[in-house]
């Protein structure tokens, strides 16, 4: 299947809310389809833009005010707030010692130094670059049926983002660099700043393995199992109701 092929099926078996994303990092910003727009964006407002809008959005780092998100897609060195936990102290953790723990946990491809002069995202089925990763939200049920699929052929696990700081970003780095395919929570920002809902939750996998493990099996257990989304409720029990409802 080719991208929009897979993007009308993500939306057949999980009627998503939202376009899945296709995302690219460009090592220089001249590869860019489209010169980014003169405002600062972060990632997370762009991934709205496209999700949401089904629009064509890129970010250099001079028009963002995220750092932590430039650094976990490597558009940017991490700065020594998160490399030394600084950034965490009173957000997220108690000391700076904690907060050390905390940002090394939260991947980031800028703490190998910048890797990238550019990103863009586009929605899956129009978008006119080869993807690297995919980006998909959804709510719990709809993320559950993708970690199935994923363990379709292997009964492996997901790989959770259990941090929730900069989740989308952070998956992103991982899917790109790490070949990792990686369920997360969206941090305060992201919620915040990309307009994500209290329900959602955010699914990023490398673009190969949505194409050549995920979509099939997706395809596989909605033609063997019909309906994947919404679960149907179980109705085959006899109730009881109150005395002047009952025949």
């Amino acid at each position: 299947m080719n991208a929009r092929d897979i993007a009308d099926m993500l939306s057949k078996t999980l009627k998503l809310d939202t376009y899945p994303i296709a995302v690219r990092l460009a090592e220089k910003r001249d590869e860019l389809r489209e010169e980014p727009l003169s405002l600062k964006l972060n990632n997370c407002q762009l991934i709205s833009m496209a999700r949401h809008g089904g629009l064509h959005s890129s970010g250099v780092p001079d028009r963002m005010v995220c750092s932590i998100g430039a650094a976990c897609v490597g558009l940017v060195k991490t700065p020594e707030e998160f490399t030394g936990g600084t950034a965490a102290v009173g957000k997220y953790t108690v000391d700076s010692h904690a907060g050390i723990t905390f940002f090394r946990n939260t991947f980031k491809i800028g703490d190998s130094g910048a890797m990238y002069e550019g990103i863009e995202f586009a929605p899956l089925g129009k978008a006119l670059f080869q993807p690297m990763a995919v980006i998909i939200y959804g709510n719990p049920a709809q993320i559950m049926r993708l970690v199935h699929a994923n363990a379709w052929n292997n009964g492996e696990m997901t790989t959770g983002d259990t941090v929730a700081e900069a989740a989308v970003c952070s998956s992103i780095g991982l899917a790109v660099s790490k070949n990792r395919t990686v369920l997360g929570l969206p941090c305060a920002g992201d919620r915040r700043f990309g307009g994500t809902q209290n329900h959602e939750m955010v699914f990023v996998t490398p673009w190969e393995t949505l194409a050549g493990r995920i979509a099939p099996a997706l395809n596989q257990m909605f033609e063997l199992q019909g309906s994947l989304y919404p679960v149907a409720p179980c109705v085959l029990y006899e109730t009881r109701m109150p005395d002047a409802y009952t025949l």
